[in-house]
């Protein structure tokens, strides 16, 4: 194990899309503050640094998805894999090390975007209107969320052959989720009634009474959505980008169980594998 992750530690350094992430990451991280603080100096628009300080929850699984998919792909198409196995390594160490990589480069991404966001938003747009345990409360899920999409990102990249199908799979599989949690929380931000509202008409001034929006979910329908918000990572990013979730214990709880779930899936399904 140690000398597959000493292996994959070096590759990823020199992983020219790990590198540009990162940049991308870092960039992003330093820009934003500087737009807000002129934001604030000429339209007056309330920004603080808490506004956009775990938005990378966003950005940090598309760039994952990515790098993790042609990272693990390259061992199949440059035959590293087959190498790895002939010189007698396990296959669930060789699973385990790429797992263990594309974490470590997913909380790299993190850092990459959290350092100069934080320092440049504390220089240019005074402190945090939240309490210090709960910022750092809200980074730790952070990292705990990226941990859980690197599973299953490495899950698909370990079963999959082909660096163009595995590409495909880890995008669409991000996609879908970010989507799908999107969904999720406009329905249960859903109103539950139509405010009442008067217009005026030929002359006739029109009352409607206030009305029940048929689309607000109620009863088991709404325990779903709201367990589908936690549960899923995408429901969870829009939650931990705008700091706004009432189950913090239970997001840490289900990123676990992804990953276990993940990682038990494919490290079974990767020893059973025939590896051309």
């Amino acid at each position: 194990m140690r000398k597959l992750l000493r292996a994959n530690f070096s590759r990823l350094w020199r992983d020219k899309i790990f590198l540009l992430s990162a940049a991308i990451m870092f960039v992003m991280g330093a820009a934003l503050p500087v737009i807000h603080y002129m934001d604030n100096l000429n339209n007056d628009a309330g920004w603080t640094p808490d506004s956009m300080t775990f938005a990378f929850a966003f950005f940090v699984p598309i760039l994952l998805s990515l790098m993790t998919a042609l990272f693990v792909g390259c061992e199949y198409s440059d035959g590293t894999m087959r190498n790895k196995l002939i010189v007698g390594h396990r296959r669930s160490n060789i699973y385990l090390a790429n797992l263990i990589v594309c974490i470590v480069a997913g909380g790299l991404l993190c850092m990459a975007y959290l350092l100069p966001h934080t320092c440049f938003a504390l220089a240019l747009l005074g402190s945090f209107e939240a309490k210090l345990q709960t910022v750092l409360l809200y980074a730790g899920l952070n990292f705990a969320l990226t941990v859980a999409f690197s599973a299953l990102f490495v899950l698909i990249a370990m079963l999959c052959q082909s660096k163009a199908h595995t590409v495909a799979g880890c995008i669409l599989l991000v996609f879908a989720l970010l989507f799908a949690g999107i969904r999720i929380t406009a329905t249960l931000n859903e109103p539950e009634y139509f405010q009442a509202y008067s217009y005026t008409e030929n002359g006739v001034t029109v009352s409607e009474d206030a009305e029940r929006n048929p689309n607000y979910p109620t009863g088991t329908k709404r325990q779903i959505y709201e367990f589908l918000q936690d549960f899923t990572p995408g429901g969870q990013v829009i939650q931990l980008a705008n700091m706004d979730t009432e189950n913090p214990a239970l997001l840490a709880l289900y990123n676990g169980i992804i990953l276990l779930a993940a990682t038990g899936c494919g490290l079974i399904a990767f020893r059973r594998k025939d590896l051309k």
